[in-house]
């Protein structure tokens, strides 16, 4: 597991003067493509030509969070078979006072993104994700 800190802009506030149900999503996938760059894995994207892809996310709201708070977000995938070929992502994102206030959880798999269809990552990949603290292993389905 990841964790990243940001501060709430008023871009990401609605009219009820919370953060609005779209923005927790867009904060949470900008951490991941953030941590996707900074840990050099969007490389490994490209020379494996395999990236992630989401078949259904779901949001659970616990807390309100407003502008201006600083936001804790933490991100895991929890492979779904012992060959990581499928997964569950999971972006916990907390408010100021250290509250759970949204989860969202998604599915997914890898992808050839030569044959555009869905496959298990190489090694290489899974270590990448491995040797990140991305993974965490629990519930595996053999």
């Amino acid at each position: 597991m990841i964790t990243q800190k940001r501060v709430v802009s008023p871009d990401f506030i609605d009219c009820n003067q919370h953060v609005s149900e779209s923005s927790y999503y867009k904060i949470a996938i900008d951490v991941l493509q953030d941590l996707h760059q900074e840990l050099g894995l969007n490389d490994c994207f490209s020379a494996e030509q395999t990236a992630p892809i989401v078949f259904s996310s779901n949001i659970e709201f616990f807390r309100e969070v407003f502008v201006d708070e600083e936001i804790t977000i933490s991100v895991v995938l929890l492979p779904e078979a012992i060959n990581f070929r499928k997964w569950r992502r999971i972006f916990e994102i907390y408010n100021q006072a250290g509250e759970l206030s949204a989860k969202i959880i998604s599915q997914g798999a890898f992808f050839d993104l030569q044959t555009r269809k869905v496959k298990a990552p190489s090694l290489k990949l899974y270590e990448a994700f491995r040797s990140h603290n991305l993974l965490a292993m629990e519930n595996i389905d053999k």
